[in-house]
């Protein structure tokens, strides 16, 4: 898709919304994050549907849901894991200050905190501003 050429040449992306519709189930994540072969990321899955959407040119809601579902229930189910919180489970999640699935693709919403198996992993508070007297 372009390799070896002296001239840019786009590349092609799939669109994993198109394969959805299919009856496919579809994720989106990378495992090369700050390496040889992309040296940028942080690893954020909402922020790798933002870019899926921004790339596939989404601007409908119900395309940048099935994003949303694409790195959580898709993802789960494609891992054979329970991707609902119940009594008793075993409790993996982000936590996200936003009002909708769309809202939190659309602006990249930053996670507040994430347990896994029960197990706090991390805490981002979220940012204040601070009034100016």
């Amino acid at each position: 898709m372009g390799h070896g050429q002296t001239h840019l040449i786009p590349r092609g992306v799939v669109n994993a919304n198109e394969l959805s519709a299919l009856g496919l189930t579809t994720t989106i994540s990378s495992n090369n994050i700050l390496n040889a072969f992309t040296p940028y990321g942080d690893a954020s899955l909402v922020r790798t549907a933002n870019m899926c959407a921004n790339i596939a040119q989404l601007t409908a809601d119900e395309d940048i849901q099935a994003n949303y579902e694409m790195i959580t229930t898709n993802a789960a189910k494609l891992l054979a894991k329970q991707a609902r919180l119940r009594v008793g489970g075993p409790a993996t999640f982000v936590l996200l200050e936003v009002g909708s699935a769309v809202d939190a693709i659309r602006t990249i919403a930053q996670p507040l905190l994430g347990y896994k198996n029960g197990r706090p992993t991390f805490a981002n508070p979220k940012a204040t501003i601070q009034p100016q007297y």
